[in-house]
């Protein structure tokens, strides 16, 4: 039986490309960055595959938060160290643009 390979659509190579690029995680040495990041913000010595595509589903949507559900969501994990720091490793890695409105957001809370 003989396979016949179909060429993959340029505009689907683009998109794929443009997202890796857009994320920041594109290059193996920036993914790799952002998963012994979020390990260490765990305290986890290494992420499990799974755990791992977790953590990146997490980040994208952090990053595509309004602002407003983006302060809320930064307040409500504020509660938990790791998480919040979990948080600023997604942000730092995947849309660095958002890091000083984090910041902000960490000053403003009480404690």
């Amino acid at each position: 039986m003989t396979r016949t390979l179909l060429p993959t659509p340029v505009p689907v190579l683009a998109s794929v490309a443009a997202v890796l690029l857009f994320t920041g995680c594109g290059s193996p040495s920036g993914e790799d960055a952002h998963r012994a990041a979020a390990a260490a913000a765990l305290g986890r010595d290494q992420l499990t595959d799974t755990t791992w595509a977790e953590i990146q589903s997490e980040a994208e949507s952090t990053c595509e938060e309004e602002e407003g559900v983006f302060a809320l969501a930064t307040t409500m994990t504020a509660e938990d160290d790791a998480e919040l720091a979990l948080r600023r490793v997604n942000v730092e890695h995947v849309c660095p643009d958002r890091l000083a409105e984090l910041d902000e957001v960490v000053a403003g809370l009480p404690g």
